[in-house]
């Protein structure tokens, strides 16, 4: 039997027997989110006649609202990746890194991946490195795969 799946972002046709591949987008603002999406794009192309993928978008802005960042969080626990995409030059908002802690304590040891894309800085140790250090730092804590990529300012 199909059925059809709806995320945030994008209807997809589904078999009852394929497996769902979810991932979860977390992003800043609208470069960041443009760039994960691009990133879920080139995966989804690369593995999209092995699985059947199923996306969530949440962005910085509408976690600020606590009853949505809950709902977000219950969506990464069921997530195979969550991507975060971010400038990461002004670090992580303290509301920001204590949700990510609960959430990755949630996922402690389940075996899905935590994806950072974080602007390039151009000193070696500006905010952004730090900001990727945090996340690798919790994601190793609770055991959780951690993939850190930076790319260059984006100048739109």
């Amino acid at each position: 039997m199909e059925r059809r799946l709806e995320s945030q972002s994008e209807w997809m046709p589904h078999r009852d027997d394929e497996p769902i591949f979810k991932v979860v987008i977390i992003y800043e603002d609208v470069p960041t989110g443009r760039r994960a999406k691009l990133f879920y794009d080139k995966l989804i192309h690369e593995l999209k006649n092995e699985r059947v993928f199923s996306l969530q978008l949440w962005s910085f802005q509408v976690l600020a609202i606590p009853e949505i960042r809950e709902s977000a969080a219950d969506s990464i626990t069921q997530a195979d990746f969550v991507i975060l995409s971010l400038h990461g030059k002004a670090g992580l908002p303290a509301r920001m890194r204590q949700w990510i802690e609960t959430w990755c304590r949630q996922i402690f040891d389940r075996g899905p991946a935590l994806i950072a894309l974080v602007d390039k800085s151009m000193a070696r140790d500006g905010q952004n490195a730090l900001t990727l250090a945090y996340l690798r730092g919790v994601a190793q804590t609770n055991r959780v795969a951690f993939f850190g990529h930076t790319f260059p300012l984006d100048k739109n």
